[in-house]
């Protein structure tokens, strides 16, 4: 008989579709999917069908993870990508945020209550780490399931390319894992970079968010929305104009990826360099910023998928909104 699936493991997947929720739910958040926009063929209803879909799935990851029983990261990645997929029609909707999210759900399933979000990180990265061969022909076999840009692999890694029926061949041969496939994609994907480097850029959105959080609470005439929408947009608005999202370097190039962080950074700071602090005075320029990416496709999805795992680690450390 299968066991039940215990509170703490319930609140973990609720905490995690909260997560991918809020992210998707966040306004004005430029170039993606929110409340008030949608894409030609993806909307924020399906974002909502596609979080709700795969709840069951962190369910038994953290329960099993709680029992000493962490799951191949493989066959748990293909099962989430797969069911993401049950209840929507619009394609893509979270594979980056559960590259993510997995790994921290099994990690906080296996930790002791109370344990804070360095460590939780640190379990998760111990997680990735662990993941084998196998785990690298799932991820390909989920990958197969959707419609993904993809960047052009360099001549050493070109055995290894996503849109290559052999690569799992080539992987098996090789003795390749996935977290050296992570490895080898660190360079061009900010997701990738998150499990070599230790979900550190997750980590500091959860600290970002919960600190904006608390001066939005404090200030509540600065807020556009909720307190956690506020927060949530500010906190995606800081790392937008931090670094360049690599989805878009994908779909278009570099230099383009480097005009939208720009763009960010000129709404963000002030000439003197000094953050704006008063959202509901940048949100004019912030729509605007919002419409152009739009128009254009360029959506900084790889920066949403950092969102909700920074959401999802914020949530596990007792954030509520």
């Amino acid at each position: 008989m299968e066991k039940p699936v215990n509170s703490k493991a319930e609140n973990i997947s609720i905490f995690a579709a909260l997560a991918m929720i809020l992210e998707a739910a966040a306004y004005p958040k430029p170039g993606n999917v929110h409340r008030l926009k949608d894409f030609t063929e993806t909307s924020f209803e399906h974002f909502l069908a596609s979080a709700a879909s795969v709840q069951s799935v962190f369910s038994k990851c953290a329960g099993s993870s709680e029992n000493d029983e962490i799951q191949a990261f493989g066959p748990v990645f293909l099962e989430a990508v797969e069911k993401s997929q049950t209840l929507q029609s619009g394609g893509n909707t979270h594979f980056g945020s559960l590259l993510l999210l997995l790994p921290i759900a099994a990690a906080a399933g296996s930790l002791p209550a109370g344990a804070d979000s360095k460590t939780l990180v640190q379990k998760a990265s111990e997680i990735c780490g662990n993941t084998t061969v196998e785990d690298a022909v799932y991820f390909y076999k989920a990958f197969g399931r959707l419609s993904i840009p993809v960047m052009k692999t360099g001549e050493a890694e070109s055995a290894y390319d996503l849109r290559d029926q052999k690569a799992a061949e080539n992987i098996r041969r090789e003795g390749t894992t996935l977290f050296r496939l992570m490895e080898m994609g660190a360079s061009r994907d900010m997701v990738a970079r998150e499990w070599v480097n230790g979900f550190e850029k997750s980590l500091l959105f959860s600290k970002k968010l919960r600190k904006n959080k608390t001066r939005f609470s404090n200030r509540p005439e600065q807020c556009f929305g909720s307190v956690i929408n506020s927060a949530v947009v500010y906190t995606f608005l800081e790392f937008l104009a931090a670094m360049p999202d690599t989805f878009i370097s994908t779909k278009f190039d570099k230099k383009t990826a480097a005009g939208v962080q720009k763009k960010a950074s000129k709404i963000l700071f002030r000439k003197n360099k000094r953050k704006r602090k008063n959202l509901k005075k940048m949100i004019p320029k912030i729509k605007k910023l919002d419409n152009i990416l739009q128009k254009n496709r360029m959506n900084p999805g790889s920066t949403a998928d950092i969102a909700a795992a920074g959401i999802f680690i914020a949530l596990t450390d007792g954030m509520t909104i």
